[in-house]
C-alpha cells in the first residue's frame, strides 16, 4: 500500500527543507565572512555554492529516497488515516517555527543562526516522535484526531505557507490599494470556487482561436522592452542617475568592446576575446550590422530579446495545455513581478538576461513541441540539438545550462517510453548533441581559419573562466542579505523537482497521461534550478527576479495540471489550488507594484497608446542614444578631425571613455583591447596581442590619448620601473592593459603632441 500522493510530497518537501535549514545554520555560523578587497563587504561564496549543492544533490535525492518510503510504512498500519493530517501539522508547525524566528528579528541579535537552528532542533524532536508512533504496528490513540482535522490542518498549512513569504518580503513594499483590491479577488475566487458543481478542469479562456493567443503576444512585446532606459542628456539628472548611468555604461562595456573590435574586423579568440563567450558576441555584431552600436541600441536588444524570451513562455505553456486564462495571467504577474519591478530597467544588464541564459528555454520549448506535435517530433528534436550545438559555441556556461537542462528532458521522456524503449531513447539524442557540437566547433575553426588566417585559440576565452573560477575575480560577490528571498525561490524549485520525481515514479499513469505537461515541467524545472546557481553565485537581490521565470513557468504548469487533474483527491485539492496561486500573485503584484508603476511609463506599450510620445522618435532615440560620457563626444570629433578616414585608430582613454567615442566614430580600436578593464583580468592573455600589435604600428601614425594617459605617460617616464600591470597606475584612470600599452608605444617610439583638445592630445609615432 502505498501513501497518498499529496500527503508523501507534503512530508518530502517539508522535511527536505527543515534538514537544509539546520545545514545553512550550522554553515553560515561556521563559516566566517571574507571581506572583499576595495569593497565595503563581505562574502561566504566557497559556503554558498556548498549550500546549493547540498540541497539541490544531496538533500533532495536523500528526501526523495527515504521520505516516501516511511510515508508508505505508515500507510501500512493501523494510523494510515492520520498520515495527510500529520503530514499538513508538521509543514504548519515548521511555517510558525520560522514566523517566530523571523518575529525575533525585531528584538536586538534575534532573529539569527542560532535561534533558527534552535528552533527546528526543537521541531525535528517533535516531528521524530510524531513519525515514529505513527509508522508503529500499535494503534495511535491521536490517528482519528488528525484524520479528522485533516481539513482544518490543511488550511492551516497552506495559510501559513504563504505567511512565511512574508519573511522575505520587506513589508515596506507592499502596496496597501492592492492588497486591499487583492483581498477582494481572492475573495471572490474562493466564492467561485466554493460552489457545489465546480469543475476547475473546465475554467479555460473561450476559444476564440490564435486571435487571443497574439493579442497575449503583442501585449508581452510591447510591455516590456523599456524606450527610455536613462536620460544622460537631462541638466537636472541627479546624483544617483549618473551613479546608474555608470553602472550601465559599465556593463555594456563588456559586451560592446568585443563586438565593436569584430565590426573593426577582429576576429574572436584570434586578437579578440570576452569573458561573455564567442557565439553571443558574433549575435551582438550581427545585430550591429543592422543597427548603429551603442548603448541605446544594446538595451533595446536586451528588451526585445527579455521579450521574446516571455513570449517563448507564454507559447510552452499553451503547447503544455494551459489554458489561456491561466497562462496570459501567469504571465501578466511575471511581467510585474519580473520585469517592471527590477532595480534596474530591462536593457540596462544584458550579461543577465536571455543573452547569456536564454537558450535553454528554446530547448525545452522545441521537446515540448515534440511532445505535442509527434508528425514533426523528428524536426523538433532536431532543432533542441541544434540549439544545445549553438551552446557550444556561445559560451561555456550557456553550453552547461542548456546541456544540462537537455539532459533532465531526455532522461524524463526516456522514462515515460516503454522500459524496452528507455535505452534507445537516452543514447540516440546524446551521440546526436556530441555529434553536432563537434561539428559546429568544426565549422567555427574552419570559418575563423577562413576569415582570420588562424584557427582560434580558445586559451583566451579559458583564461577568464580560469580568472573567475579560480582566481581573485571569483572574490567579487556578496554575502546573502539576511532573510533573503532567494530562500523562497530556492524552495520553490525543490518543492517543484520533488513533485515531479513523485508524480513520475509513483503516478505513472497520469503522467503517461499528461507527459507533455510532465516534460514541460521537467524542463522548466531543471533550467531554473541550474540558473538558479547564478544567483547563489551573485546572491545580491537586484539578480533574483532573472532566474524566476523557469519556476513562474513550472508554476502555473503544476497549476494547470491539477485542474486538468479528473480524481476525487484532485477535485478536493483544485478550489484551494486556485485560491492559494490567486492570494500568492496578489502577493507578489503588492510587492511590485510601486517600482511597476514608476516603469510602465518607459514601455513601447506606453509609446503606442493615445497621448503615448510615440514609438518612432523613442526607437529613433534609442537608436542613437545621447552620449553618456561628455569626453566621448569630444573624443570623436578630434577623430574625425585629425585621424580622418580611418575604420581603425589607436586610441587610449579611460575605458569607458575610449569604448565610447571609437563606437560613436564608427571605429574599433588598431590595438587588440576590447573593453580595458576585461582584458585586464587576463593580462597574460592580453599583453603578446598588444606587444605585437605595437610592433605593427610604423612612424608618423597618429595616436589620441585623454588627459588620463597623458598622466600615465609622465609616470612612466618619471618612474622608469613602474611595473605597468600593477593594478592601476596613482592618480590615472586607466586599466593595466593600457598602461602597459602606451609602455610598449614608449619603448619603442617618441610621442610627439601635435593638437591638444579639451581633455584630448593628437599624437605622432616618430622613430627613438
Amino acid at each position: 500500500m502505498r501513501a497518498p500522493f499529496l500527503a508523501t510530497l507534503v512530508l518530502t518537501v517539508t522535511l527536505a527543507c527543515a534538514c537544509f535549514g539546520a545545514v545553512m545554520a550550522v554553515v553560515m555560523a561556521a563559516v566566517e565572512p571574507v571581506p572583499i578587497p576595495g569593497l565595503d563587504a563581505t562574502q561566504r561564496q566557497d559556503a554558498e555554492t556548498a549550500l546549493y549543492v547540498t540541497a539541490f544533490f544531496v538533500i533532495l535525492p536523500a528526501a526523495l529516497l527515504l521520505v516516501p518510503r516511511l510515508a508508505d510504512a505508515v500507510a501500512r498500519g493501523p494510523s494510515r488515516s492520520a498520515l495527510p493530517g500529520l503530514a499538513a501539522l508538521l509543514a504548519a508547525g515548521l511555517a510558525v517555527g520560522v514566523l517566530v524566528v523571523r518575529l525575533s528579528s525585531v528584538v536586538s541579535g534575534g532573529g539569527g543562526k542560532a535561534a533558527l537552528l534552535a528552533m527546528l532542533c526543537g521541531w525535528g524532536v517533535v516531528a521524530a516522535g510524531l513519525l515514529w508512533r505513527a509508522a508503529s504496528p500499535r494503534p495511535w490513540r491521536l490517528a482519528g484526531r488528525l484524520a479528522a482535522l485533516e481539513r482544518p490542518l490543511a488550511l492551516a498549512a497552506a495559510v501559513l505557507l504563504l505567511g512565511t513569504l512574508l519573511t522575505v518580503t520587506r513589508l515596506a513594499s507592499l502596496d496597501p490599494l492592492v492588497l486591499v483590491l487583492g483581498a477582494l479577488l481572492v475573495a471572490a475566487v474562493a466564492l467561485t470556487a466554493s460552489r457545489a458543481g465546480f469543475a476547475p478542469h473546465r475554467v479555460r479562456a473561450a476559444r476564440a482561436g490564435l486571435a487571443l493567443d497574439g493579442l497575449a503576444v503583442v501585449l508581452l512585446l510591447l510591455t516590456i522592452p523599456d524606450l527610455v532606459l536613462i536620460r544622460p542628456e537631462d541638466p537636472q539628472a541627479s546624483l544617483l542617475d549618473r551613479i546608474v548611468a555608470g553602472v550601465i555604461q559599465f556593463h555594456h562595456d563588456f559586451l560592446l568592446g568585443p563586438a565593436n573590435q569584430v565590426l573593426g574586423g577582429h576576429a574572436m579568440l584570434v586578437d579578440n576575446a570576452s569573458q561573455y563567450g564567442v557565439g553571443s558576441i558574433y549575435f551582438l555584431s550581427a545585430w550591429f550590422e543592422l543597427v548603429p552600436i551603442g548603448y541605446g541600441s544594446m538595451a533595446l536588444l536586451d528588451g526585445l530579446l527579455t521579450a521574446l524570451l516571455f513570449v517563448a513562455g507564454y507559447g510552452l505553456l499553451r503547447l503544455a495545455g494551459t489554458g489561456r486564462i491561466l497562462a496570459a495571467s501567469a504571465l501578466a504577474v511575471g511581467v510585474v513581478a519580473l520585469v517592471l519591478s527590477r532595480i534596474y530597467p530591462v536593457g540596462a544588464l544584458p550579461q543577465e538576461g536571455p543573452l547569456r541564459f536564454g537558450l535553454p528555454l528554446l530547448v525545452i520549448l522545441a521537446e515540448v513541441a515534440a511532445e505535442r506535435l509527434p508528425r514533426r517530433a523528428f524536426a523538433l528534436d532536431a532543432a533542441a540539438i541544434a540549439t544545445v550545438a549553438l551552446s557550444s559555441v556561445w559560451s561555456l556556461e550557456a553550453f552547461a545550462l542548456t546541456a544540462a537542462t537537455f539532459a533532465v528532458v531526455v532522461l524524463v521522456r526516456a522514462w515515460l517510453r516503454p522500459p524496452g524503449e528507455r535505452g534507445r531513447a537516452i543514447v540516440r539524442p546524446f551521440l546526436a548533441v556530441v555529434a553536432s557540437c563537434v561539428a559546429a566547433q568544426l565549422v567555427f575553426a574552419a570559418a575563423t581559419l577562413a576569415a582570420a588566417g588562424e584557427l582560434p585559440d580558445w586559451g583566451q576565452y579559458y583564461a577568464f573562466l580560469h580568472a573567475f573560477l579560480f582566481g581573485d575575480l571569483g572574490n567579487l560577490t556578496y554575502d546573502f542579505v539576511r532573510w533573503s528571498p532567494g530562500l523562497a525561490v530556492g524552495a520553490g524549485y525543490l518543492a517543484s523537482a520533488a513533485a515531479l520525481v513523485l508524480l513520475v515514479v509513483r503516478r505513472r499513469e497520469l503522467a503517461l497521461d499528461e507527459r507533455t505537461a510532465v516534460v514541460a515541467i521537467a524542463g522548466t524545472t531543471a533550467y531554473g534550478i541550474f540558473q538558479f546557481a547564478y544567483f547563489v553565485d551573485r546572491s545580491a537581490p537586484h539578480v533574483l527576479p532573472y532566474v524566476c521565470l523557469p519556476l513562474l513557468l513550472a508554476g502555473a504548469l503544476w497549476l494547470a495540471l491539477i485542474l486538468r487533474w479528473r480524481s476525487p483527491a484532485a477535485s478536493r485539492l483544485a478550489p484551494y489550488a486556485v485560491v492559494w496561486a490567486t492570494a500568492l500573485a496578489v502577493l507578489l503584484v503588492a510587492g511590485a507594484w510601486d517600482s511597476a508603476n514608476d516603469r510602465i511609463g518607459n514601455t513601447a506599450l506606453a509609446h503606442v497608446v493615445p497621448g503615448g510620445e510615440g514609438p518612432v522618435a523613442a526607437v529613433d532615440r534609442m537608436l542613437h542614444f545621447p552620449p553618456l560620457t561628455p569626453a566621448a563626444s569630444e573624443g570623436q570629433r578630434m577623430l574625425t578631425r585629425y585621424l580622418p578616414g580611418e575604420r581603425l585608430s589607436v586610441v587610449l582613454a579611460q575605458p569607458n571613455v575610449a569604448n565610447e567615442t571609437l563606437m560613436r566614430s564608427g571605429r574599433a580600436n588598431q590595438l587588440p583591447i576590447a573593453d580595458a578593464w576585461e582584458d585586464s583580468f587576463v593580462p597574460d592573455e592580453s599583453v603578446p596581442a598588444i606587444r605585437d600589435a605595437v610592433d605593427s604600428l610604423r612612424p608618423g601614425r597618429r595616436l589620441l590619448l585623454d588627459s588620463g594617459m597623458v598622466f600615465a605617460l609622465a609616470a612612466l617616464r618619471t618612474h622608469p620601473g613602474l611595473d605597468p600591470l600593477r593594478p592601476a597606475v596613482p592618480g590615472s584612470p586607466a586599466a593595466p592593459v593600457q598602461v602597459f600599452a602606451l609602455s610598449e608605444l614608449r619603448q619603442r617610439f617618441r610621442l610627439e603632441p601635435i593638437h591638444r583638445g579639451r581633455g584630448w592630445v593628437v599624437m605622432r609615432l616618430a622613430s627613438r
